[in-house]
């Protein structure tokens, strides 16, 4: 008789149980979301708050959209593939001179046999 009593009540509080831990789970993940969210929140209100600074945006111009004042030359320095390099711009005090970038006599012979072997 006991063990009968004692397997209802495991039949009858298992899905209250169950649910009690679900429910504890959804809370602990919600709570991780949360503290994501405002991690996420924190950091955008800091970019908002670089944004406001005229020097950050002239910068990011600089930066993004290759803009420049006028008396600065813009180079631009390509990858072997002809892709753009991300490189940080030059401190204003900074001097940028012109380098002729001829390819080596070695480097072009190796260029036209390479061309050659593969058809192109």
């Amino acid at each position: 008789m006991v063990a009968a009593m004692a397997l209802f009540l495991v039949v009858v509080l298992a899905s209250p149980f169950q649910t009690y831990l679900s429910r504890r789970a959804s809370v602990a993940a919600s709570a991780r979301q949360q503290q994501q969210l405002n991690a996420q929140l924190a950091e955008l209100k800091h970019q908002s708050e670089q944004w406001q600074d005229p020097a950050f945006v002239a910068r990011q111009a600089r930066l993004r959209l290759q803009y420049i004042r006028p008396g600065d030359t813009l180079y631009t320095v390509l990858d072997s593939h002809g892709n753009p390099i991300e490189a940080p711009a030059p401190a204003a005090e900074e001097k940028v001179r012109k380098v002729d970038h001829r390819p080596s006599w070695n480097s072009v012979l190796w260029t036209s046999v390479h061309d050659t072997d593969t058809g192109q």
